[in-house]
């Protein structure tokens, strides 16, 4: 019997055994592992050419990816009212980077679309996650949320899934009308000129109250 449970025991990671639910040790694992990454990034991007530094940064994804997965599995996606709005922001930011594995960021946006219609996480990261992936997967985006500036200068958006339902979709999270964060793009790169994604309502409207749609950095 001692035999089987060591066998069995053996079968999981370590952290899926150790992971701690309580708020307060769950929330400064997320900010610790959060540091270690931005430190690793940044310096990636002062050391462009690096391989070693390069390499540093995948082994720090792996982990964080095999943690989270652990997170979610064991505690659900981390509430801002439990960790903290820096530890939430944290967990989002270590499943962006969960590239190399992107079925787990699809079953993490699940969770994280439970939180976010809770109030629990905003509709920000969600959409951002989203979309993300699904540009990794050779998709088109649900939310409207990642665009590419043409040599021309002008904010062109990424292929998306039923274009004339996007507003309904960002609606629904809770996210600003698709008019609206357009035009926050185009003020945040110099009021530069955008090429309207086909198929998309063409909706011009006051965004002075529209929820809060912040560009933020995503590395």
């Amino acid at each position: 019997m001692f035999r089987l449970v060591l066998v069995f025991l053996a079968a999981f990671p370590a952290a899926a055994l150790a992971q701690d639910c309580a708020p307060r040790e769950l929330g400064n694992e997320l900010l610790q592992r959060n540091e270690t990454d931005q430190t690793a990034r940044k310096a990636l991007m002062a050391n462009a050419e690096s391989k070693e530094v390069l390499n540093r940064v995948l082994e720090i994804d792996r982990g964080n990816t095999a943690y989270m997965r652990t997170v979610l599995a064991k505690c659900g996606w981390p509430k801002r009212s439990q960790v903290g709005e820096d530890a939430a922001k944290a967990a989002w930011r270590l499943t962006q980077h969960a590239d190399m594995d992107p079925g787990f960021q699809v079953l993490a946006a699940l969770q994280l679309k439970y939180a976010v219609l809770s109030g629990e996480a905003t509709a920000w990261d969600l959409a951002v996650l989203v979309d993300r992936n699904r540009r990794l997967t050779d998709q088109p985006q649900v939310y409207g949320m990642q665009f590419m500036t043409t040599p021309g200068k002008t904010i062109r958006f990424y292929d998306i899934v039923t274009p004339s339902q996007l507003d309904a979709r960002r609606n629904q999270i809770g996210l600003a009308p698709f008019y609206c964060w357009a035009t926050r793009i185009s003020e945040q790169n110099g009021d530069a000129p955008v090429e309207w994604p086909a198929h998309v309502l063409f909706v011009p409207q006051d965004c002075a109250d529209a929820p809060d749609s912040p560009m933020q950095a995503t590395h």
